[in-house]
């Protein structure tokens, strides 16, 4: 059955280009042109005819004719509508509208005019629509929108039943309030499930409903106060996805215990934000990315799996440090970090969970401690029982102090004394010739007996599938002095790990791409 939904779509879309695409214009250059012309409009025509006479769309029940309609994109819909009488009833069902610029047919107009435009176009549309899913009003490039449109709109909307809401403005976030009121009754109570922000303020107060259905909040460039986004989280019992970026009020984040359902939570660029504190007992994500440490507590972490901490300086050393005690059973870990003051320390602590780990060292400001030795990576390790695959990437802006291994160099460090049973993958992207990558390499050949596969990438490219003359890869963007470096890196790898290998492990090295 859906490929003969399938098949009615592409033949409407089909129809559509025919009778929407204009006859060529142009100066007549002979009677053979014209009569051309004229036997493609009487086409067009036609078609158009035969399309609306079609059985299969006329005279198809009216229920299938509506999920032909759903099927088409937006602006196709639209078109549908103007030019069936069919398609027009279900036009006013149709379920999912994304409102933007293009959609609208308002790219490259003339700005002076353009808001007008919009209002004139958007109004008629929400008034005459029933049945509404999704709403997404996508209103960056619009500058002029009234608050009483975008309240009308928006109460429209949740009167309509709408599930999925989103809003993404232009102006400074404090511009255009989002109206409490809209969430306060009923309707929004029994359909609204997803909840987008963008670049407006949100004041929640008591007088919102209980959401009992809402499932995913995403707050991006919004103004809302500590205390606003506690009323709203203490309505929202049922969310299971909540995102918080470049949300500047908000100096301690607190998710209550009542959130039973939530699973997901990310915050990311909120400039004061100095604490977050997590209570949700079924949270298995956790994602920050920022340019500061936070005092982070979880108050029941025995479903937290997977931890993204990215940015802040000195995060390995933090994550050593505390994240056994606040995400003891995390089995993904990813840790990026822009700087390093200290070695990743020795402790007793363990993750004994976690099998994935992927450690970013981005070289960013603050740099790199010019004495962190990358061998003190094996903390984390030495911590993870249970490791399976341990990726490490390399910015190429990070370890240019460590010294280059000369023809001399002799491997000095002691034998391991642990045994990474489990550890089957490496991969190292920005290998280059220093000794403590060395060193760490050659820390994990002997121990780890069950490595598969090792691999040393000397650039820092993560995806060389896309490497082509058309559309080079990352490999493009090295210096010079990079590729020189990635050259020597190889020779390092070749001289005083190769022979290190076990025979069982695939082992490769990589290059600069050879476009």
């Amino acid at each position: 059955m859906q490929f003969g939904f399938d098949a009615a779509v592409r033949t409407t879309q089909r129809w559509l280009q025919q009778v929407f695409t204009p006859a060529d214009s142009g100066p007549a250059t002979s009677s053979a042109d014209s009569n051309a012309t004229t036997r493609k409009q009487d086409d067009v025509s036609q078609a158009a005819e035969n399309t609306r006479q079609e059985p299969m769309f006329e005279e198809l029940p009216e229920d299938i004719r509506y999920h032909i309609h759903s099927l088409l994109p937006v602006q196709d819909a639209a078109r549908a509508a103007c030019a069936s009488h069919g398609f027009l009833r279900s036009w006013r069902c149709y379920p999912n509208l994304t409102l933007n610029e293009r959609t609208l047919g308002l790219a490259g107009k003339k700005i002076k005019g353009r808001d007008i435009d919009l209002i004139c176009i958007v109004d008629p549309i929400l008034k005459n629509h029933c049945g509404l899913k999704t709403l997404k009003l996508d209103l960056l490039p619009f500058n002029n929108i009234s608050a009483s449109c975008l309240d009308r709109w928006l109460h429209t909307a949740v009167h309509s039943g709408v599930k999925e809401l989103s809003l993404a403005l232009s102006s400074h976030e404090e511009s255009y309030s989002f109206p409490c009121s809209v969430l306060s009754g009923e309707a929004a109570a029994s359909s609204i499930q997803s909840l987008y922000l963008f670049g407006c303020a949100f004041h929640p107060t008591e007088i919102i409903g209980h959401l009992r259905r809402l499932k995913i909040l995403h707050l991006s460039c919004v103004h809302i106060t500590e205390e606003g986004l506690d009323h709203l989280l203490s309505k929202s019992f049922a969310l299971e996805e909540l995102e918080i970026f470049k949300c500047s009020n908000i100096i301690c984040l607190t998710i209550p215990c009542t959130l039973q359902k939530l699973k997901f939570l990310k915050v990311a660029w909120c400039q004061v934000l100095q604490a977050v504190e997590i209570n949700a007992p079924k949270l298995s994500s956790f994602y920050y990315s920022g340019t500061a440490l936070l005092g982070i507590s979880v108050g029941d972490s025995s479903q937290l799996k997977d931890v993204h901490l990215v940015h802040p300086p000195c995060i390995l050393y933090y994550a050593r440090a505390r994240l056994p005690s606040i995400a003891r059973n995390v089995k993904s870990l990813t840790l990026a970090s822009c700087g390093e003051n200290v070695n990743t320390p020795m402790l007793l602590s363990k993750l004994p969970r976690l099998k994935k780990l992927d450690i970013r060292l981005l070289g960013l400001e603050p740099a790199f401690s010019p004495h962190y030795d990358a061998l003190s990576l094996i903390s984390f390790l030495q911590a993870s029982p249970a490791l399976d695959s341990f990726i490490l990437r390399i910015n190429q802006d990070v370890m240019c102090h460590d010294s280059v291994v000369g023809d001399d160099y002799v491997y000095l460090r002691k034998k391991p004394e642990f045994q990474h049973e489990h550890l089957r993958q490496v991969t190292i992207t920005g290998f280059r010739a220093s000794k403590s990558l060395v060193e760490l390499v050659i820390y994990i050949l002997e121990s780890a007996p069950s490595l598969e596969r090792l691999t040393l990438d000397t650039t820092d490219s993560n995806d060389r599938s896309s490497c082509t003359s058309r559309k080079p890869c990352r490999c493009s963007w090295m210096t010079k002095s990079n590729v020189a470096d990635a050259h020597v890196a190889m020779e390092v790898a070749g001289r005083c790990i190769a022979s290190r290998v076990p025979s069982g492990v695939e082992f490769k090295v990589l290059g600069p791409c050879k476009l």
